[in-house]
């Protein structure tokens, strides 16, 4: 861990907001992330982990309520959601830090290459904030970034559905190059695309490069990573429509 200057534990989501209204002060959840730092810091660490945020829940019209501090691994184990979710929470970390990084971590860090996010955008995530604005779609999150001043405090999803997953990497081991999670619910699909931008992104499935500009790195060129993206989405939907 980073060697911070001051160390909180608030007891109230008011007090959260009213440490976290400092600049140099940050969200302590698993702190897979802040713990992974050694180096010299002028930070403050806010641990969140007295808030009461750690529980999943049935909601209201069969959704799924998850707590900012429920750790992946209990995702996994959660028969409140679908099995292709908690598959790819199982895929997500090594399982020493399952049992540490967050739901409301991974929505923070908002990693471009991560299956779980992208299974949560497909499912028509909703994030809930303590403090404005109180409610957003996951996708208008991840496009904006955390609005200052906000704590995440749960994240919501619609469980229903069939689902499907294409992804390609260096090996069958590594984390994908691209990925596709596909839903189909009621004739609709919903299909989130990992490693093609800042953050994973919804694709309209019958155009899923539009818009598209995902950077080049070794793994793969920008036309590459455009072709995997046509390719897995197609890959996805022959399997929601066999």
């Amino acid at each position: 861990m980073p060697l911070v200057t001051a160390y909180h534990r608030p007891a109230s989501l008011d007090e959260a907001l009213d440490l976290l209204s400092a600049p140099k002060r940050v969200a302590l959840g698993g702190g897979t992330t802040l713990n992974a730092d050694r180096e010299l810091s002028d930070l403050e660490a806010v641990d969140l982990q007295s808030l009461g945020l750690d529980g999943i829940a049935a909601a209201e019209g069969g959704w799924v309520r998850i707590g900012a501090t429920v750790t992946l691994d209990a995702v996994r184990r959660c028969e409140l959601l679908p099995d292709s979710l908690r598959e790819l929470a199982r895929l997500e970390q090594p399982s020493t830090l399952r049992t540490l990084a967050t739901v409301g971590g991974l929505v923070a860090r908002a990693s471009a290459e991560s299956l779980l996010l992208a299974g949560l955008l497909a499912h028509d995530a909703r994030v809930e904030l303590a403090g404005p604005p109180s409610d957003l779609s996951l996708a208008e999150l991840l496009a904006a970034g955390l609005p200052r001043g906000s704590l995440i405090t749960a994240v919501t999803v619609d469980p229903s559905g069939c689902t499907a997953t294409a992804r390609t990497g260096r090996t069958p081991a590594d984390v994908p190059i691209v990925a596709a999670y596909g839903r189909r619910t009621d004739g609709f699909v919903t299909m989130a695309l990992t490693g093609v931008g800042g953050h994973p992104v919804l694709v309209d499935v019958y155009d899923p490069t539009a818009g598209l500009e995902p950077a080049e790195d070794f793994r793969g060129s920008r036309e590459y990573r455009l072709h995997l993206a046509a390719t897995l989405t197609a890959r996805a939907m022959a399997e929601l429509y066999p």
